[in-house]
């Protein structure tokens, strides 16, 4: 604020004294305080004119932010939210939908609905005959052209016509056998149909191997040995209603399919003796083919009911010299954590058809010289039902051999009552399937030939067993143990 000037002094009176210089001075002061403010005012304008022009970029700059946030979030949400399959091509008319594909691909089928027909198109069309509940893979079907079928029908395509439904088979109803345990039951579908091989009708699932020949490739092949005699013998077989397969039989000369069909072993009685026995064989193909061509015509090898194909692997067994068996699936305490499968023998049966189920078994397949165990911590608890099991397979002409937990059960002390041949497990051998654990188990296996004449090994054909296997019985000449058959010990070992 400006102060107005006061009169000179001078004026008033006409002369200049010292009144006069200091209202001169005061007035010069005023200027200079007035001089000041106004300097003041405009700093203060041009601070405020600064501030907001270095204010407007960073306004600029979080509303661009924003903006892109917002992109970002909208794009992630509309990928998020939206039909994966909206981008995909789509199939040209007369052309099956067939995206490119790199490496191995694996797909699942789902059954038809309760009120839908299979022979209807679509999915459908390809999932096969599933009862309402049960979800079974498609099995992959060959088409004329060599491609698959397309997802979505062509404008062209007539609807298929309907087919009578069929009865439901062992494929689609988990442990049911055909009625009652009546004709032969199709080894695939449920829960067994990743093990079983390859599928051979619809519904019957997919496989995927757990070992290729790849991993097996590396491990040396075995010459092999004096293949054995063709198979099956006929005066050692029967035909039975309601199975499709024979069953064996003690021939009216007395010939029994333990001899018979057992590899040939002259050695005698001397000397440390150890036979192995692989299990599972046919449930692999690389597996079961290494087992065949690189393991030595000694050791035995069985085959699981389950598998497919069981003659042709037979065949291919013997013609190299070795000696075959079948396993018997039996009840686990610890079902269904451990599931022996539908032909399982089970203590929920009563004993007829206990025995219907190890009939259906045993025609599987013929030229088999004995049975060996499959798990049967719970069924063979039982004697009543586990002494007439034993009595069919006596009177057949057939071996035992247990393994696991038969072997300390009611099985052996059972079958030395009744006179059925025997030879019972004394170590498994892959329990632990790494290196280490099977070289501990060999070694434990020698030990057990100190003390002993005889042993018996069980395993299973994984690529780890057999190179351990392949490298260990090169050894067994400077041990002074010999590897034979496991009938060559039958009832050579002492009741403990």
């Amino acid at each position: 604020m400006k102060i107005p000037k006061l009169p000179k002094l001078s004026g008033l009176f006409g002369k200049k004294d010292a009144d006069d210089e200091f209202d001169e001075e005061f007035d010069d002061a005023q200027e200079s305080d007035a001089d000041a403010e106004d300097a003041d005012e405009d700093d203060d304008f041009d601070e405020d004119d600064d501030s907001s022009h270095s204010r407007r970029p960073m306004v600029i700059a979080i509303a661009g932010a924003l903006v892109l946030l917002a992109g970002v979030a909208g794009g992630a949400g509309w990928w998020y939210f939206s039909d994966d399959d909206a981008g995909a091509p789509k199939p040209t008319a007369g052309k099956a939908a067939s995206p490119e594909r790199k490496g191995p691909m694996v797909g699942l089928a789902l059954p038809p609905r309760a009120k839908e027909s299979s022979g209807k198109g679509g999915l459908n069309k390809f999932a096969g005959d599933s009862p309402k509940g049960v979800m079974t893979p498609s099995a992959p079907r060959k088409f004329a052209s060599g491609t698959a079928p397309s997802a979505a029908p062509q404008a062209t395509q007539e609807p298929a016509t309907p087919k009578a439904r069929a009865k439901p088979t062992m494929a689609r109803t988990v442990g049911d056998i055909g009625g009652r345990f009546g004709g032969r039951a199709n080894p695939l579908g449920g829960s067994l149909n990743a093990i079983g091989g390859a599928a051979q009708d619809e519904g019957a699932g997919i496989v995927i191997p757990a070992v290729t020949s790849v991993t097996l490739r590396t491990l040396p092949d075995n010459p092999g040995g004096k293949p054995l005699g063709a198979t099956p013998d006929a005066r050692l077989i029967e035909k039975k209603e309601g199975l499709t397969g024979a069953l064996p039989i003690t021939g009216k000369d007395g010939a029994v399919s333990w001899q018979e069909y057992a590899r040939p072993y002259d050695g005698g009685d001397n000397g440390k003796r150890v036979a192995i026995v692989i299990m599972g064989l046919g449930l692999s193909r690389a597996s079961s083919m290494a087992a065949i061509g690189k393991l030595p015509p000694e050791v035995t090898l069985a085959l699981d009911p389950y598998a497919l194909n069981l003659s042709d692997w037979l065949v291919r067994a013997r013609l190299v010299g070795h000696e075959v068996m079948l396993t018997l699936p039996m009840e686990s305490e610890r079902f269904p954590v451990q599931d022996a499968g539908p032909y399982s023998l089970n203590t929920s049966l009563n004993e007829e058809d206990n025995k219907k189920r190890l009939e259906l078994v045993l025609s599987q397949v013929t030229g088999y010289f004995g049975v060996a165990t499959v798990m049967g911590s719970r069924f063979g608890t039982s004697e009543a039902l586990m002494t007439p099991v034993l009595n069919v397979l006596k009177d057949r002409g057939l071996m035992l051999l247990t393994t696991g937990s038969q072997s300390s059960m009611l099985a052996p002390k059972i079958a030395r009552k009744i006179g059925l041949p025997l030879v019972v497990g004394d170590i498994m051998l892959d329990s632990d399937p790494s290196q280490t654990g099977i070289e501990a188990k060999l070694l434990r296996l020698e030990g057990i030939l100190k003390d002993r004449t005889v042993a018996v090994a069980i395993a299973q054909p994984y690529p780890a067993t057999l190179a351990r296997l392949i490298a260990w019985t090169k050894t067994l000449a400077g041990k002074k143990i010999t590897l034979v058959p496991v009938s060559a010990l039958t009832n050579k070992q002492k009741a403990e």
